[in-house]
């Protein structure tokens, strides 16, 4: 089956994201020409049988998804220089790690040797 999409109603990359959606059951081809994206869809078996309404519904749901995306990519990069910026941490606030952290010994004890009460039992 041979579907239109209009390139005025639709994005390429939600095109894209929904025909690999589907790329287990069928086999898909894309094309386009200056108006219009082209999807030929070939069931791979007679169960996997896709209905333009199915991709059309698909390929909707990807251009939520990506205008989700555009709406919310300031505050998903606020976020995440907030989560991965130096500057939260004063100088001040930090405090070096006590002197026994720092002994060899201490590093090389194998916990179980220090701590391990079976033997008590």
């Amino acid at each position: 089956m041979k579907y239109r999409f209009s390139k005025e109603i639709y994005q390429k990359e939600a095109l894209i994201k929904a025909a690999y959606r589907y790329t287990d059951k069928a086999y898909i081809h894309l094309d386009a020409d200056e108006n219009n994206f082209y999807v030929d869809i070939e069931a791979k078996s007679q169960e996997n049988h896709i209905t333009e309404k199915e991709f059309k519904n698909a390929i909707l749901a990807e251009m939520v998804r990506l205008y989700i995306s555009d709406r919310t990519k300031n505050v998903r990069e606020l976020i995440l220089a907030r989560a991965f910026s130096s500057t939260i941490i004063e100088k001040d606030d930090l405090e070096p790690p006590p002197e026994n952290d720092y002994n060899i010994a201490n590093i090389l004890t194998d916990w179980f040797d220090e701590y391990d009460d079976t033997e008590a039992m």
